[in-house]
């Protein structure tokens, strides 16, 4: 099978941070990474977006012009990407004249099509400023949400589209006058026109659960014909229309293609591109954020169903929703942001932890929070603890035995192996990768256990060996499975330890052996390194205490509005000794245990949300504190009755609160 996989063409007027990695390159590159190892042809493209009114109101604010502007931001936002290990296989601009001519060609043959519209609209003004307003220079209030700050294109609070007419108390953002309207006369790409076609490719196509509605919802409200020419000096030219350019959300995506045939031309062969987007079988597959759901799944198809070109349509559009940061929306006017440069400055060491963290905590379906305590929480308990221990001590048994090791892979360690590779396979497949992750990390957990209860250190020379033989075949694969996720330094540096290839993928699905035998290179060293106190300070100053406010003054902090508690209140609380008896992860809960505990009164069940701290083995023995009174709440299916309680350290992990003594269970706490 061929893939063209693109991923959302980032606009060239400032860094990329950690939400557009995690909404939209990191996704497309494991995708990408994986359907290499399956042996697809594919090829994986990006570039610049450089037309947007981002760009010339960034210009405007720093004095300088637009060609200043991309020329600088290009090229940091290619490094920033290959510096995080995003594969790409070309990487373009849509500055580039191949673009402009292959977008006014795309105008004029959406006009002999009849697809174009010449109409007279009235657009704003500014008298100040002398000049006609892009929708982005206009702001007002959203009909719809009454948002106050919402753009002449979209609300940016309830994600609306919108035309500049629409916006209540429009002014401009250039002088923060209120813009006149004037005449003037634009083309309307007829969406209209489309309909039954796009209805057909819709129906044609399986779509994410939060794809899905969103084009439903636009379909079920009519598709009216929309501007595709702006007044403004800075864009590509309209054809014969002087003082006109193309509005950039109708000629970017049209550089998919003219960054592919860009790709063909600098290999040296022109026609290349021609199967990526003319030819049945291939699958193109645009990962994007959920802002750009209905320019990707409906416009831009529509764009090439008018053209009747032969073009392919999209397979897929697996968009993600937002990452918010430390609980706030991430926001590089209020310096809330995390740019990929500067943590490449600041960890360039660090990468494949990053991505792994960021793949645990993408937002596929909902928006979901990154903070550094998780960060550091997931770095040490998921990657650190649980795969890089098994690998570490593993690789360290088998080394005092030799270098040169047979291949006597455990029959169910053999068949976990290839179940997982399965199972990985079908959640990459469908845009879960969050969930082939923990697959992934599930695997390691059961061959932890497995190291674990067969104790090779407690056996036999000859015992323990074999013992340890029956882990071969995993440590081969690992090097492997592990590729998509941490491509930068872990799983090559697996595979060089072990001297194993990079597999076929297909491969890894057979319960059969990767190899006959495992050849070690060099003595084992930790895999992953843990976090300093040091290390963890330096990324946490990548951030400010607090974002800068959007409007208005500080709220005070929540430690200064904690209420004073009456002792008669405090009394209320029933606190007891209890002893943990057994302890286990919560199916599809990856923050929840499942903790049996004993107190004077017999046995009971709390759920805690510590699984991120904890390995389940480690808590059964272990005394703690128990709130015993607190009215009984169900969380995923299990019945929790009462709290225990844990501290959390200034590196933000928990630790279980337990008397320094034994206690009999049921001793009250007092």
């Amino acid at each position: 099978m061929r893939y063209l996989v693109t991923a959302a063409l980032p606009y060239a007027n400032g860094p990329l941070h950690i939400g557009h990695l995690s909404g939209a390159y990191l996704p497309a590159d494991i995708y990408a990474r994986y359907l290499r190892l399956r042996g697809h042809e594919v090829l994986f493209i990006c570039g610049s977006d450089e037309h947007g009114v981002a760009i010339t109101f960034r210009a405007l604010a720093e004095k300088t012009t637009p060609q200043a502007i991309i020329d600088r931001y290009h090229p940091l936002l290619e490094n920033s990407l290959r510096g995080v290990g995003i594969s790409l296989d070309y990487y373009g601009r849509t500055s580039d004249p191949l673009h402009h001519t292959f977008a006014q060609k795309f105008f004029l043959r959406l006009m002999e099509r009849g697809y174009l519209e010449a109409r007279e609209v009235e657009q704003f003004y500014d008298p100040v400023a002398k000049a006609f307003l892009p929708d982005r220079y206009i702001v007002g209030t959203c009909p719809h949400c009454g948002f106050t700050e919402a753009y002449g294109d979209q609300c940016e609070k309830c994600g609306a589209l919108l035309s500049p007419t629409d916006l209540l108390n429009p002014r401009s953002r250039l002088s923060q006058a209120v813009p006149e309207r004037r005449g003037s006369t634009q083309y309307f790409f007829r969406l209209d026109l489309l309909v039954p076609a796009l209805r057909a490719f819709v129906e044609s196509r399986s779509w994410k659960p939060n794809v899905g509605p969103v084009i439903e919802g636009w379909l079920r409200q009519g598709l009216a014909p929309r501007a595709i020419t702006r007044d403004l000096d800075w864009g590509i030219p309209v054809p014969n229309m002087p003082g006109k350019v193309l509005y950039v959300w109708f000629e970017a995506p049209l550089g998919y293609i003219s960054i592919t045939q860009k790709w063909a031309h600098e290999k040296g062969s022109p026609n290349a591109w021609l199967p990526f987007w003319k030819e049945p079988d291939t699958r193109i597959v645009h990962f994007i954020g959920k802002d750009n759901i209905v320019f990707h799944t409906l416009i831009f198809p529509a764009m090439l169903i008018a053209a009747d070109e032969g073009y392919t349509l999209p397979y897929a559009v697996p968009a993600n929703e937002f990452l918010n940061l430390e609980g706030q929306k991430i926001s590089t006017s209020r310096r809330w942001t995390i740019d990929l440069n500067d943590y490449l400055e600041k960890a360039p060491h660090r990468i494949d932890e990053l991505r792994f963290v960021l793949t645990a905590l993408m937002p596929q379906t909902k928006d979901r929070d990154f903070t550094w305590q998780e960060y550091e929480q997931r770095i040490h308990t998921e990657l650190l603890a649980n795969l890089s221990n098994l690998i570490h001590r593993l690789l360290s048994l088998l080394w005092r035995q030799g270098q040169q090791h047979a291949v006597r892979p455990a029959p169910h360690l053999l068949a976990a192996r290839a179940d997982t590779a399965r199972e990985m396979a079908r959640l990459l497949e469908e845009y879960d990768f969050s969930g082939a992750l923990e697959s992934l990390l599930s695997l390691a957990r059961l061959a932890n256990k497995e190291l674990t209860e067969a104790s090779p250190w407690h056996q036999p020379p000859e015992k323990a060996y074999e013992i340890l033989l029956g882990f071969t075949d995993l440590l081969l694969a690992l090097g492997t499975l592990m590729e998509p996720f941490m491509p930068v330094r872990i799983a090559p540096s697996l595979r060089a330890l072990v001297g194993a290839p990079l597999y076929a993928w297909e491969a890894l699905e057979k319960p059969e052996p990767l190899s006959s035998e495992l050849i070690m290179t060099q003595a084992p060293q930790p895999l992953v390194p843990k976090l300093t106190p040091q290390e963890i300070s330096a990324l946490r100053g990548l951030l400010p205490a607090t974002p800068l406010p959007a409007s208005g003054p500080a709220q005070p902090s929540a430690s200064s509005q904690v209420p004073t508690l009456a002792i008669e209140d405090f009394q209320k609380v029933r606190l007891k000794v209890v002893t943990i008896l057994q302890a286990e992860r919560i199916p599809k809960a990856d923050k929840l245990l499942k903790l049996r505990i004993l107190s004077d009164d017999g046995e009971h069940t709390v759920v805690s949300g510590v699984a991120a701290f904890y390995m389940p083995e480690t808590l059964v023995g272990k005394q703690a504190i128990w709130v015993s009174n607190l009215p009984r709440k169900t969380l995923r299916g299990v019945e929790s009755e009462g709290m225990l309680l844990f501290a959390e350290d200034t590196g933000g992990q928990l630790v279980l609160v337990s008397p320094v003594e034994r206690c009999a269970p049921g001793s009250p706490v007092k």
